[in-house]
């Protein structure tokens, strides 16, 4: 018996173990973490698609009275880190690197090669 056999028996199994509600829909998750912008009264929990970003980058965009609280990590729903990803959607990335060429991984120079000097 190889192993695309056994997993067809147990997937049988745990089919009929399934929690659902009474009407067949599953419940809706009910999340633990609120969301860190004052304005919002979303989940940020990740799974329901929330985010965690640092507290600088989130006070870019909604400032300091923004923000409830003054933590490393901030937390964001799923809505408010879209808002925010559009916002910064123009600004250039700060982890790029100057010297990259325009592919992005390569200088446009050719480096210069110690013994090939005189």
């Amino acid at each position: 018996m190889g192993f695309k056999s056994r997993a067809r028996k147990r997937r049988g199994d745990t089919d009929e173990d399934k929690v659902t509600s009474e009407d067949g829909d599953s419940e809706e998750y009910e999340g633990k973490i609120r969301c860190d912008i004052i304005e919002c009264d979303n989940w940020a929990d990740k799974k329901i698609g929330g985010r965690k970003m640092a507290y600088d980058r989130a006070v870019e965009v909604w400032g300091v009275s923004g923000v409830s609280r003054k933590v490393r990590k901030v937390s964001l729903c799923k809505p408010c880190y879209r808002a925010w990803k559009k916002e910064k959607k123009n600004e250039p990335k700060e982890w790029a690197s100057k010297a990259m060429g325009s592919s992005g991984n390569a200088p446009t120079s050719t480096p210069v090669r110690s013994f090939d000097q005189p």
